[in-house]
C-alpha cells in the first residue's frame, strides 16, 4: 500500500515552504492562524492512505474490499478541479472497530479502463460503502455533490447520508452554555424564537470561546469550526488544486512538493469530518474534546441520531421599507446592504417559490398588458370557459342599439315601422374588430396573469444549481457577476446560506457548471466585487 512511501516522505514535505495561490494578506493571515492554534494533525499509525486509480494493485483492491465488507460507519468529502469545477476526487475514510482506518482517495479521472476487471472492483467497492443500513458522514449536502459520479453509485444511495453542517451550530451555541468558565448565568428563557435563544447563549457566554461568527441558520465553514470548536487549525491553501492530475504516479505533471501537499489536504480534510462527528452527535463539551485522544475519533461509535433542525420559516409580519430594497438593487453598493441586511433576510423568508398563499406579494409581469392581481379571492377556472367581457366602447353601441330597438317597438304596432329599418339609416359607430380579437377584460386579466404566473413558477427550478452564498451579498450583485458569466438564468434566490439558480435547459446549467466556480459567491470575491464597484464610481 500506499502508506509507508507517505510516511516516509512527510518529513520532507513538512520542511519546504508550501506553494500558495493566495495573495500576500491571505499568507500573513493563514500563517498568524498557524501560531494562534495548533495544526490538526493525525499521527501516520492512526490511518493509511489508499489511492484507488488505473494503477492500483489487485491485491490492494482485494483488501480494500475485505476492509470495507466490515465497516459500517464513514466519512466522506470531494474535490472538484480547479479549472472546470469538475468532480475529480472523492475521499472515504472509513471508521473501523479499531485503528489504523483507511483513507481512501479515488482519482474520478484516473480510473481504468470501464470493461476491466478492476473497474468492476471499484464498483463493488461503492456497492459496499453505500450499502443500505451503512452510515455516511459529511460536511455538506453530499447528494448534490456526489451528483456527477452517479455511473459509480447506485442512486439514489441506500445508505444513510448525514450532513453534520447544519447541527455544528446547535452544538457550539450549548456547548457555550455548558463551559466551566462563565461570566454570566445562562437564563431559562420559555422563548422559542431562535434569535432570542440564540442571544441568550452569548450573554452567557464563556470567556474561552467567542461567540458565533453566523447569523442565525447560516452554515460553518469546516475551518472556522475547527477554530471555534476545537482551538485546531485546518489549512485550505490546496482548496483550489488541480485535483484531476495524477496524485500517485511519478509521471504527473504536478511536482513533488505539491503532491505531497495535496494529499495531506485531502485526508486530513476528510479525516477532519470523522473528528467532529462524536462531538456533535454525543454532545461532548469543550473540556472532554481537549482531553480526547486521537485514535478514539477515529473508530467506531454506537451512533445516536441526530435532532431535527428547528426551521424557523414561520410567516412573520414585518413591514419592510421597499424603498431601500429598490436603492440598494440599483446602485448595487455593498455598504447599503449593511442599512437593509434584516428587511433582506425576513424577504427570503417570505417569499418562497412554490407558496401560493400570499399570491399578491408574488406575482410577476408577464407582459406589459398584464397588471397586478389585487383582489386574491377571485376565481381561478379557465378564461375559455368564460364569455369574453366587452369593452367600454362597445357597451356603448349596444346600448345605443338597445335603445332604439325599445323606442321603435314602442309605434311598432301603429306606424307598421320596421325594427330594423331606422338603425341601418343611421347606424351607432362601433369598433370594427373581429370577436375572437377583443381585448380582455383588466378582471380578466388579472385572472390570466394568476395562471400563467402559476405556471411558469413551477418551471423556475426545473433545472437548477446551489453553491454557498455569502451572507452579504445582495441578489443585485448576484445577478450582475452571473451576466458578467453570460448565464441565463430564470430566477435567483437565497436559501439556507445558499444561492439557488434556477436555469432554462440542462445545456445552461452545464454552462454554469463548467464556468461558474464554485467559491464565486464567497467573502474574499465579495469583497473584490465591492472594491470595483467603488473604484468604477
Amino acid at each position: 500500500m500506499f502508506k509507508s512511501n507517505y510516511s516516509s516522505q512527510r518529513s520532507s514535505f513538512r520542511s519546504h515552504h508550501p506553494s500558495s495561490h493566495h495573495s500576500p494578506s491571505h499568507q500573513s493571515h493563514r500563517l498568524h492562524l498557524h501560531e494562534k492554534y495548533s495544526t490538526f494533525h493525525v499521527h501516520s499509525s492512526d490511518y493509511e492512505v489508499v489511492f484507488v486509480n488505473n494503477e492500483t494493485s489487485t491485491n490492494t483492491m482485494n483488501k480494500l474490499l475485505n476492509h470495507v465488507n466490515t465497516c459500517k460507519q464513514y466519512s466522506i468529502d470531494t474535490e472538484s478541479e480547479r479549472a472546470n469545477n469538475q468532480l475529480s476526487l472523492i475521499q472515504i475514510n472509513s471508521i473501523p472497530i479499531e485503528t489504523p482506518s483507511r483513507v481512501m482517495l479515488f482519482e474520478l479521472k484516473h480510473l481504468p479502463d470501464q470493461h476491466s476487471q478492476k473497474y468492476e472492483k471499484i464498483l463493488q467497492m461503492f456497492q459496499l460503502i453505500f450499502r443500505l443500513d451503512n452510515e455516511i458522514y459529511s460536511w455538506g449536502n453530499m447528494h448534490r455533490e456526489l451528483e456527477p459520479a452517479k455511473d459509480l453509485i447506485i442512486w439514489p444511495i441506500p445508505a444513510e447520508l448525514i450532513d453534520i453542517q447544519p447541527h455544528f451550530s446547535v452544538w457550539y451555541d450549548w456547548a457555550r452554555t455548558q463551559c466551566g468558565v462563565q461570566s454570566l448565568s445562562h437564563r431559562n428563557d420559555k422563548n422559542n424564537d431562535n434569535e432570542i435563544i440564540q442571544q441568550h447563549h452569548q450573554q452567557s457566554s464563556c470567556h474561552c470561546h467567542p461567540p458565533s461568527p453566523y447569523k442565525i441558520n447560516e452554515l460553518w465553514s469546516l475551518q472556522n469550526a475547527f477554530m471555534y470548536g476545537c482551538k485546531l487549525f485546518i489549512d485550505k491553501s490546496c482548496r483550489l488544486s488541480h485535483w484531476s492530475l495524477s496524485l500517485s504516479s511519478s509521471h504527473s505533471s504536478l511536482s513533488h512538493v505539491e503532491r505531497m501537499k495535496m494529499i495531506h489536504y485531502a485526508t486530513h480534510d476528510v479525516m477532519a469530518v470523522t473528528f467532529l462527528v462524536r462531538p456533535i452527535t454525543e454532545q461532548w463539551t469543550f473540556e472532554k474534546i481537549k482531553n480526547r485522544k486521537m485514535n478514539e475519533m477515529l473508530v467506531a461509535f454506537n451512533s445516536i441520531k441526530l435532532p431535527p433542525l428547528s426551521t424557523s420559516k414561520n410567516k412573520k409580519i414585518k413591514n419592510i421599507n421597499m424603498q431601500k430594497f429598490a436603492t440598494l438593487f440599483r446602485c448595487n453598493d455593498p455598504a447599503a446592504e449593511q442599512i437593509s441586511s434584516d428587511d433582506e433576510i425576513y424577504l427570503n423568508q417570505l417569499i418562497e417559490p412554490n407558496d401560493f398563499k400570499n399570491e399578491q406579494d408574488q406575482i410577476e409581469p408577464i407582459d406589459v398588458d398584464y397588471t397586478p392581481v389585487i383582489n386574491d379571492d377571485e376565481p381561478t377556472e379557465p378564461i375559455q370557459q368564460r364569455e369574453p367581457e366587452p369593452t367600454e366602447q362597445e357597451l356603448n353601441g349596444i346600448e345605443l342599439i338597445i335603445n332604439a330597438e325599445n323606442q321603435l317597438e314602442e309605434h311598432h304596432d301603429n306606424e307598421g315601422i320596421k325594427p330594423n329599418e331606422g338603425l341601418e339609416k343611421n347606424p351607432p359607430k362601433r369598433k370594427n374588430k373581429p370577436h375572437r380579437h377583443r381585448e380582455r377584460s383588466q378582471a380578466a386579466r388579472k385572472r390570466k396573469n394568476k395562471k400563467r404566473t402559476k405556471k411558469l413558477r413551477l418551471h423556475r427550478y426545473r433545472y437548477c444549481v446551489t453553491q454557498p452564498l455569502y451572507f452579504k451579498y445582495p441578489m443585485a450583485l448576484v445577478r450582475m457577476v452571473l451576466d458578467e458569466y453570460n448565464i441565463d438564468y430564470v430566477h435567483v434566490k437565497r436559501q439556507e446560506g445558499y444561492l439557488v439558480v434556477g436555469l432554462k435547459n440542462k445545456l445552461i446549467k452545464k454552462q454554469y457548471e463548467r464556468q461558474i466556480p464554485e467559491d464565486l459567491f464567497d467573502g474574499r470575491n465579495y469583497q473584490r466585487h465591492y472594491r470595483r464597484q467603488r473604484r468604477t464610481r
